[in-house]
């Protein structure tokens, strides 16, 4: 099988589905399997109906091979499993229901009986695709079936039989085995579900530990003095900058209060007063304040007199929030304002880089769609967070390098961090950007993976050198191909003038 009809089979089993649930996307592929299957032996069942005289018979299953072909589209445009799983159950149990009427299934003829076994498989599929509340509204219809065909059979009632009596003890022997067969496939199914669950859950833990200690690194190396505190207002990160800065090492300050020498206002902190009492913030420093955001960032430029024997710095601070919005700690970040004596002015009013403006970093989720652009990629890139938040980044990206993107983000969306992804963007301009991108997942409280994190570094510098140096080495092969075409020709010609000479 060649690469291609393998990359059209994979198509079609996940609908054309890209930044899916993992769950999700493997329902929409047992899904369009069994469409597959069913679509395919619908017809042969049929003619064996045929074959035996079961004209009707014949006729339910030529339909319900067309419903699946319906199914198989109507998943396709939707995506939607639950929907188009209960449709398909409907198919099924109607197309059995048929059959099993029409073949003396509630008779007292024996072995007839031994196809209601297709029932569990039934009850099993509904729960595999459709989950639990859906599988056990379709086991409550499959109980008040069989209490049905239980009542008929105590009234005495006789079903027509369209399977000659001759056929009839094979016909459901066949039947018993298959459903035994689809059954014992269903249990394959929910045990591999269970050890997918139980690798995906260990592949999130991974990634949670690796992306905890990739952004703790990156806190660490980061060239702003920065640190953060939790909701009781203890320190949790104090990095090698704020170190520099004041001289307090982490283990001197870690676990404790903030450093007094970053209190404004003979009071705490910018990252605690962000978390105490915002609103107190934008009426004390609203008309000075360098920015605000409804983030709850926060930028002002303060007088510290501790720092550095007396010192005006630039503050930013940020809370740092859950997922249900309940605030759980504060990053803050520093710069000091060098003095010029000069002038009684400390400086322009200017916020400093903080450390989502060291490296282009966004944010995007399982739609494929922006939802976090930091300043950094406003600057190299051209583009806003207002115009960006909400599109899709494709296309920035040269077209050789999309398919690579799309395999990356769906790699890590399942949990994956993928690191040293080469891509090339275009800017505002039409420029390219060359970048090393490092994605990560980033999991929620609960496990799930809803969104993850690109973190660009931006190589079109060294990038475009090397370019160069490669033209210039294409240049100078090509100038030595020459010189050495001429050598070659010179020699003969020399070979000749002298082969003259000697004549």
């Amino acid at each position: 099988m060649t690469q291609k009809s393998i990359s059209f089979f994979q198509n079609f089993l996940t609908s054309g589905a890209r930044l899916q649930d993992p769950a999700t996307l493997r329902r929409i592929k047992v899904l369009n399997a069994f469409d597959l299957a069913f679509v395919i032996l619908a017809p042969f069942l049929g003619l064996f109906y045929f074959y035996v005289g079961a004209v009707l018979l014949f006729y339910a299953c030529i339909i319900a091979g067309l419903l699946g072909i319906l199914i198989i589209f109507i998943l396709r445009i939707t995506k939607n499993p639950l929907l188009v799983g209960n449709l398909a159950v409907l198919v099924l149990w109607a197309t059995l229901a048929v059959i099993r009427w029409h073949t003396g299934a509630v008779g007292a003829t024996g072995l007839i009986l031994l196809s209601w076994v297709w029932n569990a498989v039934l009850i099993l599929m509904a729960i595999f695709i459709t989950g639990y509340l859906w599988g056990t509204i379709w086991a409550c219809l499959v109980f008040v079936e069989t209490a049905f065909a239980v009542h008929l059979f105590r009234a005495g009632y006789q079903l027509p039989n369209l399977i000659p009596l001759k056929v009839s003890a094979v016909y459901s022997l066949g039947a018993y085995l298959l459903g035994l067969l689809a059954i014992l496939l269903f249990a394959f199914l929910f045990e591999k579900q269970s050890d997918d669950a139980l690798a995906r859950e260990e592949e999130k833990a991974q990634a949670l530990r690796d992306s905890t200690k990739y952004i703790e690194d990156l806190l660490l190396r980061s060239p702003v003095p920065t640190f953060v505190v939790d909701r009781q207002h203890r320190v949790v990160q104090w990095n090698r900058a704020c170190q520099q800065l004041t001289g307090v090492s982490p283990g001197e300050v870690i676990g404790k209060q903030v450093w007094e020498g970053f209190a404004i206002n003979s009071g705490s902190s910018l990252a605690d007063k962000i978390m105490e009492d915002p609103e107190s913030l934008r009426e004390q420093y609203g008309s000075s304040a360098l920015s605000a955001s409804d983030s709850g960032s926060f930028c002002i430029e303060a007088d510290l007199p501790q720092l550095c024997g007396g010192s005006r710095a630039i503050l930013n601070a940020a809370p740092i929030l859950d997922e249900e919005g309940m605030v759980r700690g504060a990053i803050q970040t520093i710069q000091a304002i060098e003095k010029d004596s000069g002038d009684k002015d400390p400086g322009p009013k200017t916020p400093g880089r903080g450390l989502e403006d060291v490296y282009p970093i966004y944010k995007i989720d399982r739609n494929g769609k922006i939802t976090y652009w930091n300043r950094a990629c406003e600057e190299i890139l051209g583009y806003t967070a207002s115009q960006m938040v909400g599109d899709n980044p494709l296309p920035l990206l040269s077209k050789p390098y999309r398919s690579n993107f799309r395999e990356t983000i769906i790699r890590a969306m399942q949990g994956s961090i993928i690191k040293d992804r080469e891509w090339k963007y275009y800017d505002q301009d039409g420029q390219p950007v060359y970048v090393v991108a490092k994605i990560m997942p980033l999991p929620s409280a609960s496990g799930e993976i809803h969104e993850c994190m690109v973190f660009n570094t931006v190589i079109t510098d060294l990038k475009l050198r090397v370019k160069k140096l490669e033209r210039y080495a294409m240049d100078s092969k090509e100038k030595y191909k020459r010189l050495t075409n001429e050598h070659q020709l010179l020699k003969r010609n020399i070979a000749a003038f002298i082969r003259k000479k000697e004549e």
